[in-house]
């Protein structure tokens, strides 16, 4: 896999029953643009892979883990081998794992930090009906804790709670999650999943399904042909406005020989070198940040981002 950047995996998680598959199912119909390969855990329950097979889908692979739980069914060793191999075989733009009904995402996201692997986003999809059930199991509350988006599913089936009661139970266990109520619209996926502007329009016409309420989602771009400060860059991308869900791009660091790549999601940061994005960005650097109410944030950031532009030699 040398030659271009190490392909960004997200992880989709969420109690037994939350409805992590009609989320996956979203993605296939809808897409995002990119080449996706998909890893689900207890394929064989959920009857997703006619979607692929009878080409409704985006996703290029299916892989089927039913024997357990990808967080430790593979030793270190072989599960980097598998990811270089889905990588190799398919040459996927993302990776998405959808984790077991039982499985704490955040074991998982951290495996990948482990191995220098890029975490896109981690999503837990969060039953409106069953919440109080859920959160009484340990391991529920580690899937909401570990969430930087946070579902609401199932809000249009009798006996949730409602988008309001589910939303302040979920703050008392994750304060910096963008919660997205279902079912998720294009716009909303490719927030989810790191896939291109909000504005972008769907690659290509999709199934119509309904649609949650509308994100309200603006983007801004920012870009200089000059190097940036390393600290100040980063110290400034690590306290961004709540009301900025994503930031991505590509800088180049002073005295730095490779650029890096750069992602901020609800208030994660992740920063790597890339030597492959080498001249991806040219002497400076570019970035793209997402959310909304944009005017309330838009000049203060762009003034900060000035800030951290080395002076010239």
């Amino acid at each position: 896999m040398t030659g271009r950047p190490a392909v960004p995996i997200d992880i989709v998680g969420g109690f037994l029953g939350s409805g992590k598959t009609t989320l996956l199912r979203r993605l296939l119909e809808h897409g995002t643009g990119e080449r996706v390969a998909v890893v689900v855990n207890e394929l064989g329950e959920i009857g997703i892979d006619g979607l692929v097979v009878g080409g409704l889908g985006f996703g290029e692979r299916m892989v089927e883990l039913s024997s357990g739980c990808i967080c430790c069914q593979l030793d270190t060793v072989h599960f980097e081998i598998a990811l270089d191999e889905l990588c190799d075989d398919v040459d996927p733009d993302r990776i998405v794992i959808e984790t077991s009904g039982v499985a704490d995402p955040g074991t998982l996201a951290r495996r990948l930090a482990d191995l220098g692997r890029p975490l896109g986003s981690v999503i837990t999809v969060a039953d409106s009906v069953n919440l109080d059930r859920v959160l009484a199991e340990p391991v529920g509350g580690d899937q909401v804790a570990a969430a930087d988006f946070l579902v609401v599913s199932k809000l249009d089936v009798p006996g949730t709670r409602g988008l309001a009661a589910v939303e302040a139970r979920l703050r008392v266990l994750n304060s910096r999650a963008l919660i997205v109520p279902g079912p998720v619209d294009g716009s909303g996926l490719r927030l989810l999943f790191g896939s291109g502007l909000p504005a972008d329009p769907p690659p290509r016409a999709a199934p119509a399904r309904p649609a949650g309420p509308a994100l309200d989602l603006e983007s801004v771009s920012w870009r200089t042909d000059r190097p940036l400060e390393r600290r100040a860059t980063l110290a400034l991308l690590s306290t961004l406005p709540p009301a900025v869900y994503r930031a991505k791009g590509i800088v180049r660091y002073v005295g730095a020989s490779v650029p890096a790549l750069v992602n901020v999601t609800a208030g994660r940061l992740q920063s790597q070198w890339e030597p492959a994005l080498d001249g991806a960005a040219g002497p400076g650097g570019a970035l793209v940040f997402i959310g909304r109410d944009l005017p309330a944030w838009r000049d203060g950031l762009l003034a900060a981002l000035d800030a951290c532009v080395a002076a010239p030699v």
